[in-house]
């Protein structure tokens, strides 16, 4: 029962929490995730560096599993904000509305549930920020390959004032930079003080 590979879910409390987030906030900063996801060097950083912090060595799945939780969490949560007409409860730290407001949103959003006594704390919800956001479409930005071509009927039509402008006189480059440059621009940021 010792080897952490055994193990099946990881039993995890707030701290323990903040740690990973951190710990992946540094990760994404230093550019280990330069797309939607962490690779297996990515998640092995983590855990290294997980287990050196918290002494409490999980698996990459473990961490993963933590990481989808967190992003599931956080998607619903921004969804459940982003609603108009409600208000908020300091005391809960949630969205105060009506039953009403609840029961249906309980009804369309799977595991809005949970959130109905209480919410994403702010300090957390900022790691979460900083971890999903630019990975992940949600609401009018979000597509997926069996939603069809999404065609914008403002982009490439012949009443767009920008579309086929042609300019017979300008070639790439060209332009009015020079007369707008500083000529002496690092001499002059130099004897700023």
């Amino acid at each position: 029962m010792d080897n952490p590979e055994t193990i099946d879910k990881a039993v995890w409390n707030k701290e323990m929490l903040h740690v990973f987030c951190d710990l992946c906030i540094k990760a994404i900063d230093m550019g280990m995730r330069p797309n939607t996801h962490f690779d297996k060097a990515d998640w092995k950083y983590l855990q290294t560096s997980f287990k050196e912090i918290t002494d409490h060595a999980f698996t990459k799945t473990q961490l993963k599993n933590k990481w989808d939780g967190c992003k599931k969490d956080w998607r619903i949560w921004t969804k459940l904000i982003s609603e108009t007409g409600v208000g908020w409860s300091a005391e809960l730290g949630t969205i105060s509305t009506s039953d009403v407001w609840w029961k249906t949103n309980i009804q369309e959003i799977r595991g809005a549930k949970k959130f109905r006594q209480a919410g994403i704390e702010l300090s957390l919800r900022l790691k979460f920020d900083r971890m999903f956001t630019n990975i992940i479409a949600t609401g009018q930005y979000a597509w997926a390959p069996s939603a069809g071509i999404h065609r914008d009927d403002n982009v490439g039509v012949a009443e767009d004032p920008n579309v086929n402008d042609e300019q017979p006189d300008l070639e790439e480059g060209s332009g009015d930079s020079e007369e707008d440059r500083i000529l002496n621009f690092t001499d002059d940021v130099c004897n700023m003080r």
